[in-house]
């Protein structure tokens, strides 16, 4: 099996545990990290803007990060999320057998 963990930003701490919350509930991810408050700098419209945003980080397997991806489109309030796929090349082995009994 391939694991990866997935970099989600979003508005703030109240809809990244939302979105956490449903892809616990649904068994697409087996845990996931909020992060404190950061501020992002960004190109949006034609010039840089900045918004105050949480990091989630989901980690699940390889084969359900489209249904990730698409529970996030669905559940995020931004237009264009941003929902990028790190893959993990290396494991501890006890974690991995851990998140398999966690995911559907």
């Amino acid at each position: 099996m391939s694991y990866c963990m997935i970099y989600i930003t979003c508005a703030s701490k109240d809809e990244a545990e939302k979105i956490l919350l449903t892809l616990l509930e649904e068994r697409l991810a087996a845990c996931g990290n909020i992060t404190a408050a950061i501020t992002s700098y960004f190109h949006w419209k034609g010039k840089v803007d900045k918004a105050e945003e949480v990091v989630l980080i989901v980690k699940t397997r390889d084969e359900y990060f489209n249904k990730v991806e698409g529970r996030v489109a669905e559940l995020h309030s931004y237009d264009v999320p941003c929902i990028l796929k790190l893959p993990i090349t290396d494991i501890f082995a006890p974690y991995a057998q851990w998140m398999d009994g966690e995911l559907v």
